[in-house]
């Protein structure tokens, strides 16, 4: 219901965005319309009129005489046109634009000069737009006109000027009009505005419900739910939003993972530190304060001999402090296996061959029993020497003089490869079998073990995948095996 809701604001939020642009753009629109409609009338009534003054030439001229016009005459055809055409005004210039006479409503006429800039552009530019000039009732006001010159005897005498709408007809003609493309405009509008308005919200609405997974996803990852994902099923925008927010969640998953990890390890040292090596520590210490607090009593060779207890044990501290750490690295999957092809035949020569002078000073014999037809196998290198290492050890602590260790490695179908390692030395009673592979067991007294070196060994091959198994007879050896994947080599 919540991710319901959110998914609603959101569409609630964007549409009221989307419809308050419309109605800006809407009012916009209105007040363009508007406008246009009004000039393009003033524009046509101006072009309509154009000749009007021209017209009037032929009637008003006869009454000019060097610059005196008859005014008894002049009165009569102003009032006969005032009669016919009441939203005109007629006014007779003089070269320089001064007022002679004019026909006016109320007879209301505050300029006494008329600018001639505008009446000149209108008479010379035929093709000219809306051109303004001075209305002579208002002053600092302009309307549109019909103008031409009085010539006489090729000479300029004056002009004739007629305002083509008075204030009165103006003010009313522009109230309809306005009103009337107002009105026209609106509906125009209105139509327009509900016809964007469904298509604008029918597509606010198909983006926003693809983004409803997104909100989801996030939603649930926000609320500890780590293996939320958003599902991605194009490649548009919207999906390329689900696919950075898919990168970011398995970053974020996997450090997360990483930190558990650091925090189980530092758990683990804390816990092994603590307890596993007390032991090793009290003994060098007790060694220790021995050699301090009776040295004079001891004799040389008592000296001697407490030095080489100390000494072999800081050596065997050392050596469990190592392998508490990488114990507690596979444990908490600090440490992960980088598999790659590699002959195992090869690296169970060279393993062999560094433990041969060892082997050889103890009357222990090591040989290789290797299938001339062995495919590389797929696993960590470095992982399976220590794997290998870890059995040749224990099985030469219990090997007396004229054992033998033998390892031995058998192709297994087509995808794995069988390692052995089998000695003869004194076998393991079979209620000890299940714990060998248990942290710290030894089954035995033995001073020189840590008891990590098999827990070890279990956690290398079960990190491959696989299983190790040990088969034992007490005083007739031992015999450890494990499989490996063979590599597929194209």
């Amino acid at each position: 219901m919540a991710k319901l809701k959110l998914f609603n604001k959101f569409y609630i939020q964007v549409s009221a965005i989307f419809l308050l642009v419309l109605m800006f753009f809407a009012v916009i629109t209105l007040y363009i319309s508007v406008r246009s409609a009004t000039k393009y009338s003033i524009e046509v009534n101006q072009r309509l009129n154009r000749e009007l003054a021209s017209n009037m030439i032929d009637v008003i001229q006869p009454l000019m005489k060097n610059g005196i016009i008859s005014e008894e005459g002049m009165a009569d055809i102003m009032h006969s046109m005032m009669v016919i055409n009441p939203i005109v005004e007629v006014y007779v210039l003089d070269p320089q634009g001064k007022i002679l006479k004019y026909v006016a409503p109320d007879k209301v006429v505050k300029l006494e000069k008329v600018d001639l800039q505008p009446i000149n552009e209108f008479l010379d530019d035929p093709e000219h737009g809306i051109i303004y000039a001075d209305d002579p009732r208002n002053p600092g006001e302009y309307k549109t006109f019909s103008a031409v010159r009085v010539m006489e005897n090729g000479q300029l005498t004056g002009y004739i000027y007629i305002v083509l709408a008075s204030q009165e007809y103006v003010s009313a003609s522009q109230a309809v009009l306005g009103s009337y493309i107002l009105g026209l405009s609106i509906r125009t509008i209105i139509i327009i505005l509900i016809i964007s308005a469904l298509v604008g919200l029918m597509a606010i609405w198909f983006i926003t419900r693809k983004l409803n997974p997104v909100f989801k996803g996030i939603t649930e990852f926000r609320n500890g739910n780590l293996t939320a994902r958003i599902p991605v099923h194009g490649d548009n925008e919207i999906e390329k939003i689900g696919v950075v927010f898919n990168q970011m969640a398995d970053t974020i998953e996997h450090n997360i993972e990483e930190l558990k990890g650091v925090d189980n390890l530092r758990r683990e040292l804390i816990s092994n530190v603590s307890h596993d090596l007390r032991t090793p520590v009290a003994s060098i210490q007790g060694y220790a304060e021995t050699l301090m607090l009776k040295k004079n009593d001891l004799t040389s060779d008592e000296q001697t001999k407490y030095l080489e207890i100390i000494y072999k044990s800081c050596g065997r501290l050392k050596k469990q402090v190592e392998e508490l750490f990488e114990l507690s690295k596979l444990q908490s999957n600090q440490i992960r296996p980088h598999t790659e092809p590699f002959s195992i035949s090869e690296l169970v020569h060279d393993i062999a061959n560094k433990y041969r002078f060892l082997s050889q000073k103890k009357g222990v014999s090591i040989n290789t029993v290797i299938d001339k037809n062995v495919p590389l196998v797929k696993a960590d290198i470095s992982m399976i020497n220590r794997v290998l290492q870890n059995l040749i050890d224990n099985a030469m602590k219990f090997c007396d003089e004229g054992d033998t260790i033998n390892i031995e490695i058998d192709p297994k179908k087509d995808e794995w490869v069988e390692v052995r390692v089998a000695d003869s030395g004194k076998g393991i009673k079979q209620e000890e079998l299940p714990h060998l592979f248990q942290r710290y067991y030894k089954g035995r007294d033995d001073n020189q073990s840590t008891g990590l070196g098999l827990a070890i060994v279990k956690k290398i091959i079960d990190l491959h995948n696989s299983q190790i198994n040990v088969f034992s007879q007490l005083g007739k050896g031992t015999t450890f095996v494990f499989d490996l994947p063979v590599a597929n080599v194209n």
